[in-house]
C-alpha cells in the first residue's frame, strides 16, 4: 500500500505499523465529535466546557512537540512511539470514566500527550528513508491511510457507542491502543530503525537546535498559514461538527457518524488523490492556496448560505474535508528549509504551531456559542454561522501574512513555470 515497489521487508512493516499509529491518533482526536451532544447531556456541561475538552487534546498534543522533537532526532520514532501510545491508553481510560468537565480535561490532555508522536514520527522516517521531493506525497499517503481512523471514529463509533454507552466504547479502544503499541515495539524490526541523527548531541544542544528553527524568519510565513488550515478542518470534524448536525440540523448519533463518516472518505480521497498527482509535478505552491481557499469557500457558505438539511451539510462538510490535504503541503515546505539533522525538530516545531491552532479553533466556537442564550438547551442557528464565518476571515488573513512572506519565491515560480 504505501511503500514503493522493492522495498525491504522491514520498510513495508514499519510504514505499514505507522499508518496505524497514525490511524490510531486520528480516532482519538475526531471520535468526541460523534458523542458531543451524549457528553454535553450526561456530563451537563455548557458550551465553553465542551469546547476546553475537545481543545485539551490538541493543546496537549501541541506543547509536547516541543520535547517530542528532540526525542525523536535523538532516540528514533520506535521507542518514542511505542511509549507515548501508552500514556494515550491511560488517557483513554480515564476518558471512559470520567464523570465532571475536569476528569474529561485530564484525560483529553493525556490522550493528546500520548498522541503527540504518532504522526511526526511516521514523517520523521518517510523524511529519513526517502528523497525530499517524495515527501509530500508519501505523507499524504499516510495521511490519506490515517482516515481510516476518522472512518472508524464516525459510524462504527457511533454504532459501538450506541451498544455499549461511550464509556464502555472508549474502554475498548484503550485495549486496542496497548495492543498497537505492544505492535509498534515488538513487530518492527530493529533494522528498520534509523540510526538517530543527533547521537552525540546533549540534550541541551538538542533543545538550541529546536531555538534554531523559530529564528529562521520564512517558517513563520508557514507557521501563520499551518495554525489555520488543519484547525479549521478540524474544528468540524475533530467536534463541534456534532453539536452543529445535532443542534441546527437535528441529526440523531448514527446519522451524525454517517456525515462525519463521509467527511472522513472526502478527507483521505483528496490527500491520494493528491498523493497521486504529485509524481507528475513539482508544483506545491498553487495546492497550497487550492487547499486553504476551498476551505474558507466551504466556511463561507456554512456562514451565508440557508443549509436546510443535513444532506446539504454533509455535501459542505465533504468539500472542506476533500481540501484538507494543505497542511502536509505546508510540512512538506517547512522540511527542506533545515539540514537532516533537524528534520524531527522541523516538522514537530511547525505540527507543534498548527495543533496550537486546533486547540484554540476548539475553544473559542464554544467561547462564541455561549454568547448567545441557548434554544431548547443548545446553541441558535445563527451562533453557529458567526463561528463559521469567523474561521473563513482567519483563513483569509492567514493566506495574506504566507502571501507576504513567500512573495519572493512564488514570482520566481510563477516566472519559471516551476511553482
Amino acid at each position: 500500500m504505501l511503500p514503493p515497489d522493492g522495498e525491504s521487508d522491514g520498510t513495508r512493516g514499519l510504514l505499514f505499523v505507522l499508518a496505524a499509529a497514525f490511524m490510531i491518533s486520528q480516532f482519538y482526536r475526531t471520535a468526541p465529535a460523534v458523542i458531543g451532544p451524549e457528553l454535553r447531556a450526561g456530563l451537563a456541561l455548557n458550551s465553553v466546557q465542551l469546547g476546553l475538552a475537545a481543545s485539551a487534546f490538541f493543546v496537549s498534543f501541541s506543547l509536547m512537540h516541543v520535547p517530542i522533537g528532540v526525542l525523536l532526532d535523538r532516540y528514533g520514532p520506535r521507542r518514542v512511539m511505542s511509549a507515548m501510545l501508552l500514556i494515550a491508553s491511560v488517557g483513554a481510560v480515564v476518558f471512559s470514566q470520567a464523570g465532571s468537565a475536569t476528569c474529561l480535561v485530564i484525560a483529553q490532555l493525556l490522550i493528546g500527550a500520548g498522541c503527540s508522536a504518532m504522526f511526526v514520527g511516521g514523517l520523521v522516517v518517510v523524511s529519513q528513508r526517502y528523497p525530499s521531493e517524495r515527501f509530500g506525497g508519501l505523507a499524504a499517503m499516510l495521511t490519506s491511510a490515517s482516515g481510516i481512523g476518522m472512518i472508524a471514529s464516525g459510524t462504527p463509533f457511533a454504532a459501538l457507542t450506541k451498544e455499549v454507552g461511550w464509556s464502555a466504547a472508549f474502554l475498548i479502544v484503550a485495549g486496542l491502543s496497548v495492543a498497537l503499541a505492544a505492535a509498534i515495539f515488538w513487530a518492527v524490526p530493529r533494522r528498520g530503525e534509523p540510526k538517530p541523527a543527533a547521537e552525540t548531541e546533549t540534550f541541551a544542544q538538542s533543545v538550541v537546535g529546536l531555538v534554531q528553527i523559530f529564528r529562521h524568519g520564512p517558517v513563520w510565513g508557514i507557521i501563520a498559514l499551518a495554525m489555520v488550515t488543519y484547525p479549521s478542518v478540524i474544528a468540524i470534524r475533530g467536534f463541534w461538527g456534532g453539536p452543529y448536525l445535532s443542534d441546527v440540523q437535528a441529526s440523531d448519533t448514527i446519522e451524525r457518524g454517517d456525515i462525519l463518516l463521509l467527511m472522513s472518505l472526502a478527507t483521505m480521497s483528496g490527500a491520494a488523490a493528491y498523493a497521486i498527482f504529485e509524481k507528475r509535478t513539482n508544483r506545491r505552491m498553487p495546492f497550497i492556496y487550492l487547499s486553504a481557499g476551498m476551505s474558507c469557500v466551504g466556511f463561507l457558505m456554512l456562514a451565508i448560505l440557508p443549509v436546510a438539511s443535513s444532506a446539504q451539510a454533509a455535501l459542505i462538510f465533504c468539500l472542506i474535508g476533500a481540501f484538507s490535504f494543505g497542511s502536509v503541503l505546508l510540512l512538506a515546505h517547512a522540511r527542506e528549509m533545515f539540514p537532516s539533522h533537524l528534520t524531527g525538530r522541523a516538522i514537530t516545531s511547525v505540527n507543534f504551531t498548527a495543533f496550537l491552532g486546533a486547540g484554540l479553533m476548539q475553544l473559542i466556537p464554544g467561547v462564541v456559542l455561549s454568547l448567545w442564550q441557548p434554544v431548547n438547551g443548545h446553541p441558535p442557528e445563527e451562533a453557529y454561522r458567526v463561528v463559521f464565518a469567523g474561521i473563513a476571515g482567519i483563513l483569509i488573513f492567514s493566506m495574506g501574512i504566507f502571501t507576504l512572506v513567500f512573495r519572493h519565491d512564488i514570482l520566481r515560480g510563477l516566472r519559471s513555470g516551476r511553482n
